[in-house]
């Protein structure tokens, strides 16, 4: 039964249940050692130049999309645990990401940001069972550790989270191996009509210091049994990072089968950067390009080119503000005006306020 104060009854029951288990291994100033608590909250306030009557940005981004209010994006406390062979993290988390992102998740679970558990089975391989950021993608949830003050349509509609078990390994400092099994395709809670699992594996080389490549990809069933509609997806990005230049090229790839016995596709490109103006402030720019003219990703049929510009300002070490201009133009009329017309762009003013604790 859910009740008016279920997410800290939650929080105060699952860090008790991890936790316990985790004392009986340790002694109490060990845990205490260990134990480190944060918090994250973003503030927003977005004007979309078409005006929507429902305040909803267009319905592919799932961050800074409520029109004209001030909102709040994610606020998240999180209770995080390590030793030397086991680790826990608990995060619970509110605001208009958690709500619109996990809106097919039973009310309960759209709190959960993490829940995991993880053993180190050898001194180069651990296991984690749970609620986990996705390994597939440069962005998160985290404001603030993203080059762009909003999340690109590539992030917004591949998995944020998976819930599963991976193993991650990790035989020198240039590389990290991860492999997963999932309850699907960004599921806490498998559709009761699709009980299907996926899987996917995730490669990161770091062949220097200022160089990052990664290549993820997912396999599963995303249609109710008995009819399988089987989806493979890929995505690969390159960090770049030279003085005080920031540069990322990102690409997914995907393919499913349809209804008609036929193959679809989807595929999206990326390009960022950012150029430090002293220790202060920063100003970066994106260009992106997303096509799924078979719907299988987006409720429509689009192909949208987007392109963004932002300006950060770090007031303390802890606290950034951004603001952010950003366009889209389709080839179809795919965006909405308050008359109910339909035109082929978009744009938005969005401003940030981000504090980590």
């Amino acid at each position: 039964m859910v009740t008016s104060g279920f997410p800290f009854l939650l929080m105060k029951r699952l860090v008790f249940l991890l936790f316990f288990l985790i004392g009986k291994l340790s002694a109490q100033e060990q845990l205490e050692k260990n134990l480190v608590f944060s918090g994250y909250l973003e503030a927003y306030y977005s004007y979309d130049l078409n005006r929507p009557k429902d305040q909803l940005r267009p319905d592919f981004l799932y961050n800074f999309n409520r029109h004209n209010e001030f909102s709040i994006n994610l606020a998240l406390l999180k209770a995080s645990f390590q030793n030397d062979r086991i680790r826990a993290n608990l995060a619970l988390m509110a605001g208009t990401y958690a709500q619109y992102n996990l809106a097919n998740e039973p009310k309960w679970a759209r709190f959960l940001n993490e829940v995991s558990l993880g053993i180190m089975l050898h001194e180069k391989l651990w296991v984690d069972v749970g609620v986990m950021p996705s390994y597939i993608g440069f962005e998160s949830w985290y404001g603030m550790d993203c080059m762009n003050l909003t999340r690109s349509i590539m992030a917004e509609n591949s998995p944020y989270l998976f819930t599963g078990g991976k193993f991650t390994y990790i035989p020198n400092p240039k590389w990290e191996i991860q492999l997963w099994l999932t309850n699907g395709w960004q599921n806490i809670v498998r559709n009761e009509n699709n009980k299907s699992l996926g899987i996917g594996a995730g490669i990161k080389y770091m062949p220097t210091d200022n160089v990052t490549t990664n290549y993820s990809n997912y396999f599963g069933n995303e249609n109710p049994q008995p009819i399988r509609l089987n989806r493979f997806f890929n995505n690969f990005y390159l960090l770049y990072e030279k003085g005080s230049w920031d540069a990322i090229f990102g690409a997914d790839y995907g393919i499913q089968q349809t209804l008609l016995g036929e193959t679809g596709s989807w595929f999206g490109l990326i390009a960022s950067l950012s150029k430090d103006l002293g220790k202060k402030i920063v100003l970066a720019g994106r260009a992106e390009y997303y096509s799924d003219p078979n719907a299988i990703i987006l409720n429509d049929g689009l192909k949208i080119t987007g392109l963004s510009a932002n300006v950060d300002f770090s007031i303390t070490k802890e606290t950034l503000f951004r603001i952010e201009a950003r366009r889209f133009v389709s080839p179809e009329e795919a965006f909405t005006l308050p008359d109910g017309n339909f035109i082929r762009e978009n744009t938005a003013i969005t401003a940030s306020i981000a504090l980590r604790f």
